[in-house]
């Protein structure tokens, strides 16, 4: 009977290593992942148009600011055009208007159609389109939603569909990863040539009085 005991006690235990094991293997890979700060800036390609963008987990799709947006066909497939702007207060009549500059024209491909549930009001169905854009010096291409975003403050929001393999977000801090360059003012060359002639023309006017004072005397 004690035989027959210890026989089952070391089955059922090959048994549990066994099954640990294939668990074990079934386990996904884990991917490296970059720590971002929950707002960052990302550059929008081929425009170059630098923009924040917020990373949010609580989101399941990434969404892109978008104005004006216009359907439209091309080679059988159904396209869209439409304004962004790295400033959601900016409306879309300023734009249509052009009383501002600060905002991009982009046309895109639609992949698909998403129904997205808003709280506390109907679902809504938006175009979903593929971006580039190069966060940390990398570029990547993201599936966006389009909507107006002017009730929030920031243009881009990422979801957790991209940041699953990317990031690994930080709520304390934002641009983790860097700033945009800073904008250098260069002078106008009309400008920068008139002020150098002026500075010349000072310069031979003060040579030519100190030539024409006196000498002072040694003696009083």
């Amino acid at each position: 009977m004690l035989l027959r005991t210890q026989k089952l006690l070391r089955w059922a235990l090959l048994t549990l290593v066994a099954s640990n094991a294939g668990n074990l293997l079934a386990e996904p890979e884990v991917k490296q992942r970059t720590i971002y700060g929950w707002v960052e800036w990302i550059q929008l390609q081929p425009s170059q148009k630098y923009t924040k963008a917020k990373f949010d987990t609580g989101a399941k799709t990434s969404s892109m600011h978008a104005l004006n947006i216009e359907w439209f066909e091309k080679d059988g497939d159904d396209w869209v055009r439409f304004q962004f702007s790295p400033n959601t207060k900016i409306s879309a009549k300023r734009i249509l208007s052009g009383k501002t500059r600060n905002f991009i024209t982009i046309e895109a491909p639609v992949v698909r159609n998403a129904l997205i549930k808003q709280h506390k009001r109907s679902s809504a169905e938006r175009p979903v389109i593929h971006q580039k854009f190069i966060l940390d010096g990398k570029e990547y291409e993201g599936e966006f939603t389009l909507t107006d975003r002017r009730r929030f403050i920031y243009p881009i929001l990422f979801g957790r569909r991209f940041l699953q393999d990317v990031a690994v977000i930080d709520p304390a801090h934002t641009f983790l990863r860097g700033r945009p360059p800073a904008k250098e003012k260069a002078a106008p060359a009309s400008t920068t040539k008139a002020a150098t002639t002026a500075t010349d023309e000072t310069k031979l006017a003060k040579t030519k009085t100190e030539s024409t004072v006196p000498a002072a005397s040694k003696n009083p």
